[in-house]
């Protein structure tokens, strides 16, 4: 891969982030536009180009691809909590459970889609699709755990049955089929969900202009759960499949999007849940904003 057209477009993602903070500090981007751009992400352009990428001539390489992506997706979820859970063990009770939730889920979906289509094309998103299904099945199950701190989860297989997972199984049937989407509606399903990209970076850039950093910046727990999320969960991935010579594009791209910050759910779990919501969105804020130093890191040295 040409790693200055990667960096460039790591750059151009920056950047677009910026517009969006711009946006929401001139008031051009209010709360109600952010959280409509957000459900118009998750509900319609996700999901559309999460179908589109699955609309390819299916081999047996794909196919050992496939089983390596569930069985990576499902240990990767199986094992970080785990190990953040270790890495925690001497901070404060009232942040660990924040803390936990922040290093085990990414934001997949906003900067992961756009990122990992940036460096691996087509084929990584059908990847990153199946990681982001594993995302959406421990986030509404181990997830809510961290939050309530209950073993009672209520309206779980609702939370379950979302557009993000409902457009994998629908992907998996396009992709199985003889008969391919037709031309035109392809291309229509491509540039709705080509605007993942754009809305993603300017929906996050909304989010930074409302952080409290000064706040922050007086918080070592948030420095120390940003640098466990940014660079030792994605980096010590990546020394285990060095460990096991599995240097796939289905382990390239789960480093990946294990090397995002910390995903938007933890804001809506806090919020949902009454827990720490300044903290969570600081969390948010402080790890998305030193992911633009840390993300062209891990692209360069480790994939």
């Amino acid at each position: 891969m040409d790693l200055s057209i990667i960096i460039n477009q790591v750059i151009s993602l920056f950047i677009i982030m910026l517009i969006g903070f711009y946006g929401r500090k001139r008031n051009i981007i209010n709360e109600a536009l952010t959280k409509g751009l957000s459900n118009l992400l998750l509900d319609i352009c996700i999901p559309l180009l999460v179908i589109c990428s699955f609309n390819i001539t299916f081999n047996s390489s794909m196919f050992n691809n496939l089983i390596k992506s569930f069985i990576y997706g499902l240990a990767i979820f199986i094992v970080t909590p785990v190990f953040a859970r270790i890495l925690l063990s001497k901070t404060e009770d009232r942040k660990k459970n924040i803390l936990q939730f922040a290093i085990v889920f990414s934001n997949c979906g906003f900067m992961g889609f756009p990122l990992v289509e940036s460096v691996f094309g087509q084929e990584g998103i059908i990847y990153a699709a199946i990681f982001n299904m594993f995302f959406n099945i421990f986030a509404w199950t181990y997830g809510i755990m961290l939050f309530t701190e209950a073993r009672n989860l209520k309206g779980i297989t609702k939370g379950l049955i979302n557009p993000g997972i409902i457009s994998v199984f629908i992907g998996f049937l396009v992709m199985l089929s003889p008969i391919k989407i037709p031309v035109v509606l392809s291309n229509t399903m491509r540039m709705v969900g080509g605007m993942a990209t754009p809305i993603s970076m300017l929906i996050i850039g909304s989010l930074l202009a409302t952080a409290n950093f000064r706040r922050a910046f007086k918080d070592i727990s948030i420095y120390y759960g940003v640098f466990i999320k940014l660079l030792v969960v994605p980096i010590t991935l990546y020394f285990v499949s060095t460990l096991f010579n599995e240097r796939s594009i289905v382990m390239k791209t789960f480093i990946l999007m294990q090397a995002m910050p910390t995903g938007a759910t933890i804001s809506i779990f806090a919020e949902n849940f009454n827990k720490e919501k300044e903290y969570s969105a600081l969390m948010v804020s402080f790890s998305t904003l030193f992911s633009v130093i840390t993300i062209p890191l891990i692209i360069k040295l480790f994939l």
